[in-house]
C-alpha cells in the first residue's frame, strides 16, 4: 500500500510548492465529494471523511519521513494521500469494501472507509519499516489509537540507545531512533481517559510522539464547551508543557486554515521532537466540517447560522486559495486549472475503482443466470410442484439491488455546503422525475445496470439448492451448482475469515516443534517465582528483542519477586518500570511489538486486566485479521490470577477474555514450569497471547528442568494428570490441584476412578480431541471452573460436546462446577464458600456416579 500512486497528483514533501500542496488538499476534498455521492446514490455504505482538515494534514505530511509511524483516526485521508500511504483508487476500493487485497490493501474490505493500515508483514516476513509509510491499523473507538503511541515512540528511544552502543540489530526497524510517532485525534475525543493516560505517559517517558488534535468545535453534535474544561485544549494542556529544566511536552497551537502558520509550527515541532525526543502536542483549531460529521448526519440540526457562516468563510481550501492568489504564488486561472483537473481525476478514479470492484461480481451473477433456462426446462418436465422455485428463477434478474448514479459532470461545484451532497440531503430514491438529477446506471448497450455483490449471487444459489436438494429434484446441473456453491463459500472464507492468527507454519506458535522438559538427579527444587525469573533471565540473554514492562517489574523485581535480579542485570531499558496505567502499559507493548521487539506486558492481577480489555478486544487481538494478514503484534500479556483473597484479587473472569480476545492465544498454566514452556512456545511465533499464571503458585516448590529456556509446551495440548474410568473431569489453572486431590480421595476411600485433565491452554483447546476420547471411555463429564456460572465452563462444554462430538458418548448429562455468581469474599472462609473446593468436586462426582448407576 505504501508509495501508492495517486493518479498523477504529486505527493507532498518538504520541497513541494504551495500550489502543489493545494492541489493535493483540493484533490482530497474532491474524493470526499465523490464518496458522499456514492453513499447518497446507494452504491456505498456510510462515509466519515476528512473534509475541512485538508490543509493541516498536507502540512503534517510535509514533515513526515519514511520510517515514521502514524497512529490516527478516521479523518486522516488527506495525510494518507499526501504521503502515498494510500492511493485514490485504494480510497474508493475501501469505500466499496472491495475484498481484493491488491486493490484494497488496508484490510481487503474488512474495515470501514478511512480506517487505514500499512502492510509491514508478509507471510511471516517483516518488511523494512525504514522504507515504509508506517500506519498502525486504525480503530473506530475514539481515542483507541492513543495507547499504542507509547510503544511506537518508546521504540525509537530504545533503538537510539542501541545505536549509541554500536548495535545495529534493529536496522530494518529504525534509522538509529530518528523516527517520530505521529498521533491524531479529534478534539472531542480528548475527553477519553485513553488520551490523558497517553499524554501523561509520553511526557514522563520523553519519547518522540507528536499528537495533532483536530479541533472543529464539536464531537458529532456536542459542542466543545461541553467536552473540555475551559472550552479549549489550548487552555488545559500548557500545564503539561516543558518548564525550565522540567521536561514535559512541547505544546503548540495553530489555525487549521492558515497554511503559513501551520508550516512554521509543524517544522519547528517535529524537528525538536525528532532530534531531542521531546514529545509534542499541536492543537489545530478553527477547523471546519463543511459537509457535516458523516453521510448519515445533518449538521444543520445543531449548528446555528453564525457557525455555518464561519465554516463557509473559514474553509481551509477557500482561505488557502485566496492566499495563493494574494501572495502572487499562482493566478486565479492557474488555481482554477488545478481545481478542474483534480475534479476530473477524482471522478475518473471513482469510476475506475467501481468498475474494477463490479466486474467479478457481474461475471458471477451472469454465471448463475446461465443455468436459469435449463433449470426451468427440466423442472417443467417434473411432475412435482416446483412453483416456488420457478418463481425464484423468474425473479432472478431483479434480485441484484438497483443502484443510482448522479448524472452530473465532475465540474459540479463541490465545496459549497449548499451542494446536494450536503449531509442534510436525504438519500435519493428512484424516481421518474428528472429534477432529481439521478438515474439508473446504464451500461454501454443502454440497458439498466446494477450494483452487484457476492451476496446477490450467493444467496440466490443457496436458495435454489435448498429447493433442489430438499425436494429431491433430478436436474442434470445439480452437481455443478453444488460445486459452484462450494467455490463461492471457499471464496467467502478466504475473504472474511482468514488471518485471525498467523498462518505461516514457520512463524505460528501452533506449529512449534515440541521439546519436552528434561530432568536429572541434579535438577534443582526452586520456588515458582524463581522458575519464572530463571526462564526470563535465559530468554533475555538469548534474545535482545525481549523487553518486560509493567508496574514494579524493575527495581522491586515484580510484586511476587518473579523478576528478581533481572533489573540489575539488564537495566532500565529492558526491565521497564511504568506508572499505574494498565491500558497504556498494554499500548506500550503493542506498539513496541509492531516495531520488532518481543515485549512481555506485565499486568499485576487478572482482575486489573479489565483496564486493558478495550485495547485487547478492539485492537491487539484483531490486528492481523483486520489488516488481512498485513500486520502483526507479537505481544505477550502476562498476568496472575485465580485463587487468592478478596473481591479484586481472586477473580477469574476467563469467559470475558475468551469472548473478547479471539485472535489471541489464551494460556492457563497450573504451575511455573508449565508457564515457562508456554512462554517459550509463544516467543517462537508472531501471534499475541495472554498467559494467566496461578497466583497461589509462586511459593510452591517445583523441580527446575535442566533445559529451561529450551523446552516448550505445545498450544492446544491437554495433559492427563490422573487416569480414570468413571468420570472425566476437565479443568485448568489453580483448580488442577483441587481436582487431583479430590480424585485421589475418591479412589482411595470410595473406589471411584476419575480421569483428571488439565486444559493447559483455553484458546486453542485440545486440538487432538483427547477430552472427547476420555468421555468415550467414561461416559460422564464434569467441567470444573472458578469463573462465574455459564462463562468459561460454557465455552469448554461447547468445545467438548459440539466440536469433539462427545455428546454421542454421554451416559448422563454433563455437569459444570463453578464459582458462585458473585465475586469472591475476603478471607479463607470467603474462598471456601465462593470458590469450588475438594468437597464440592467429590459431591458432584458422587451424584454423577449415582445417576450412571440408576440408568
Amino acid at each position: 500500500m505504501n508509495d501508492a500512486s495517486t493518479s498523477g497528483v504529486k505527493l507532498v514533501s518538504a520541497d513541494s510548492t504551495p500550489l502543489e500542496d493545494y492541489a493535493m488538499a483540493y484533490y482530497s476534498r474532491q474524493l470526499s465529494v465523490q464518496a458522499r455521492k456514492e453513499v447518497a446514490d446507494g452504491r456505498a455504505g456510510m462515509a466519515i471523511l476528512g473534509e475541512g482538515k485538508e490543509v493541516a494534514q498536507v502540512v503534517m505530511a510535509k514533515v513526515f519521513q519514511k520510517g515514521d509511524w502514524r497512529s490516527g483516526y478516521y479523518r486522516d485521508q488527506t495525510f494518507m494521500l499526501a504521503t502515498g500511504g494510500i492511493s485514490d483508487d485504494q480510497f474508493f476500493a475501501q469505500l466499496y469494501a472491495d475484498t481484493d487485497p491488491e486493490r484494497e490493501g488496508c484490510g481487503g474490505g474488512r474495515q470501514a472507509l478511512c480506517h487505514y493500515a500499512s502492510r509491514f508483514y508478509d507471510g511471516g516476513q517483516w518488511l523494512d519499516q525504514t522504507k515504509l509509510v508506517n500506519v498502525a491499523s486504525d480503530v473506530s473507538c475514539t481515542a483507541g489509537q492513543m495507547p499504542r503511541l507509547i510503544g511506537l515512540g518508546m521504540s525509537s528511544k530504545l533503538y537510539r540507545e542501541a545505536a549509541a552502543k554500536g548495535l545495529d540489530w534493529g536496522k530494518n526497524f529504525s534509522r538509529a531512533g530518528n523516527e517520530v510517532a505521529f498521533g491524531t485525534i479529534g478534539d472531542a475525543s480528548t475527553s477519553e481517559g485513553h488520551f490523558w493516560e497517553t499524554i501523561n505517559a509520553m511526557g514522563v517517558m520523553q519519547i518522540p510522539v507528536a499528537v495533532s488534535i483536530w479541533d472543529n468545535g464539536y464531537g458529532i453534535s456536542v459542542p466543545r464547551h461541553l467536552q473540555t474544561i475551559k472550552g479549549s485544549m489550548s487552555e488545559v494542556l500548557p500545564g503539561f508543557a516543558n518548564s525550565g529544566d522540567l521536561k514535559g511536552i512541547a505544546f503548540y497551537s495553530a489555525r487549521g486554515w492558515d497554511y503559513q502558520e501551520l508550516v512554521d509550527i509543524y517544522q519547528k515541532a517535529i524537528q525538536r521532537c525528532r532530534n531531542e525526543h521531546n514529545p509534542c502536542v499541536i492543537h489545530v483549531k478553527e477547523l471546519t466540517q463543511p459537509l457535516g460529521h458523516s453521510s448519515s448526519g445533518n449538521h444543520k440540526l445543531y449548528k446555528d447560522a453564525g457557525r455555518l457562516e464561519f465554516e463557509k468563510d473559514y474553509d481551509c481550501l477557500t482561505r488557502m486559495r485566496a492566499w495563493l492568489i494574494e501572495s502572487s504564488l499562482a493566478s486565479d486561472a492557474e488555481v482554477a486549472e488545478v481545481e478542474s483537473a483534480m475534479k476530473q481525476k477524482a471522478w475518473e478514479s471513482k469510476n475506475r475503482s467501481f468498475k474494477a470492484w463490479q466486474e467479478p461480481f457481474q461475471q458471477r451473477f451472469d454465471q448463475l443466470l446461465s443455468y436459469k433456462e435449463s433449470l426451468t426446462r427440466e423442472l417443467s418436465q417434473d411432475s412435482n410442484d416446483h412453483s416456488a422455485l420457478q418463481n425464484l428463477l423468474n425473479s432472478m434478474e431483479s434480485q441484484a439491488e438497483l443502484k443510482f448514479a448522479s448524472l452530473d459532470h465532475p465540474d459540479v461545484e463541490a465545496s459549497s455546503e449548499e451542494s446536494s451532497l450536503d449531509s442534510s440531503s436525504d438519500n435519493h430514491e428512484a424516481s421518474g422525475d428528472e429534477s432529481t438529477a439521478m438515474a439508473y446506471v446504464t451500461d454501454s448497450d443502454g440497458g439498466i445496470g446494477r450494483c452487484y455483490t457476492a451476496r446477490s449471487s450467493h444467496y440466490l444459489l443457496r436458495r435454489i439448492l435448498h429447493y433442489l436438494e430438499n425436494r429431491d429434484s433430478k436436474v442434470s446441473c445439480l452437481s455443478e451448482l453444488k460445486a459452484l456453491e462450494k467455490q463461492w463459500s471457499d471464496w467467502g472464507e478466504v475473504r472474511f475469515e482468514h488471518h485471525l492468527q498467523v498462518s505461516s507454519k514457520e512463524h505460528s506458535p501452533l506449529y512449534v516443534k515440541s521439546i519436552p522438559p528434561v530432568y536429572s538427579d541434579s535438577s534443582e527444587m526452586l520456588e515458582g517465582a524463581q522458575i519464572i525469573a530463571s526462564y526470563f533471565d535465559h530468554k533475555m540473554a538469548q534474545d535482545h528483542r525481549v523487553i518486560i514492562m509493567g508496574e514494579d517489574v524493575g527495581h522491586l523485581g515484580g510484586v511476587n519477586l518473579e523478576f528478581q535480579g533481572l533489573y540489575q542485570k539488564y537495566g532500565s531499558s529492558r526491565m521497564i518500570d511504568t506508572g499505574i496505567r494498565e491500558l497504556t502499559i498494554l499500548g506500550q507493548g503493542h506498539g513496541a511489538a509492531m516495531r520488532g521487539f518481543r515485549p512481555v506486558v506485565d499486568i499485576q492481577y487478572l482482575d486489573y486486566l479489565a483496564y486493558c480489555i478495550q485495547g485487547m478486544t478492539d485492537d491487539l487481538s484483531g490486528i492481523h485479521w483486520r489488516t488481512n494478514g498485513g500486520q502483526v503484534s507479537p505481544t505477550i500479556v502476562r498476568t496472575k490470577g485465580h485463587r487468592l483473597m478478596g473481591i479484586w484479587h481472586a477473580g477469574s473472569p476467563m469467559g470475558m477474555y475468551l469472548s473478547a480476545c479471539r485472535g489471541m492465544h489464551i494460556c492457563t498454566p497450573r504451575n511455573m514450569v508449565q508457564a515457562a514452556g508456554l512462554y517459550q512456545t509463544l516467543m517462537a511465533g508472531d501471534d499475541p497471547a495472554l498467559v494467566v499464571e496461578p497466583l497461589n503458585g509462586y511459593k510452591n516448590l517445583e523441580k527446575k528442568p535442566d533445559n529451561l529456556g529450551e523446552y516448550n509446551l505445545p498450544l492446544g495440548q491437554v495433559e492427563i494428570l490422573k487416569s480414570g474410568g468413571d468420570v472425566t473431569l476437565v479443568t485448568y489453572g489453580s483448580c488442577c490441584p483441587i481436582a487431583v486431590q479430590a480424585a485421589e480421595l475418591l479412589e482411595k476411600d470410595f473406589d471411584v476412578s476419575v480421569e483428571v485433565i488439565d486444559c493447559q491452554t483455553l484458546m486453542p483447546f485440545d486440538r487432538a480431541g483427547d477430552v472427547g476420547k476420555s468421555v468415550q471411555k467414561t461416559g460422564a463429564l464434569l467441567v470444573l471452573d472458578e469463573d462465574v456460572p455459564g462463562s468459561a465452563s460454557a465455552y469448554l462444554l461447547r468445545e467438548i460436546q459440539e466440536k469433539q462430538g462427545a455428546y454421542e458418548h454421554f451416559a448422563v448429562p454433563p455437569r459444570t462446577l463453578t464459582a458462585v455468581a458473585n465475586r469472591c469474599a475476603f478471607s479463607t472462609d470467603g474462598d471456601y464458600y465462593c470458590k469450588p473446593q475438594v468437597e464440592d468436586v467429590m459431591d458432584q462426582v458422587f451424584e454423577i456416579c449415582a445417576e450412571k448407576q440408576a440408568r
